[in-house]
């Protein structure tokens, strides 16, 4: 179970493809978020929708370790503002 409070982020290159910063992927976890399990090739992923800086922001990761996340893929998510602001914990 991944402790959404403490996470060691391992970012992969690919992330920074969409001109997300390394910064702005962390900011997102310091306060509300909208996680939900996927699954892409049989493998656990979490889609993670957060605001930093005041944009959306979604993630991609996958569990890393005992209590890490590799963020596989960011970008900025605009069109998840209605979601984000409902569900967001």
């Amino acid at each position: 179970m991944v402790n959404w409070k403490n996470l060691d982020l391992e970012i992969h290159e690919h992330a920074y493809k969409h001109g997300i910063k390394d910064y702005e992927i962390e900011q997102i976890f310091k306060s509300k978020i909208y996680k939900r399990k996927i699954c892409v090739n049989k493998e656990l992923r979490y889609q993670i929708i957060g605001l930093a800086f005041g944009r959306l922001i979604m993630v991609i990761a996958a569990k890393s370790g005992s209590n890490g996340l590799k963020i596989l893929s960011a970008r900025h998510a605009p069109e998840y503002k209605e979601i984000y602001h409902d569900k967001a914990k």
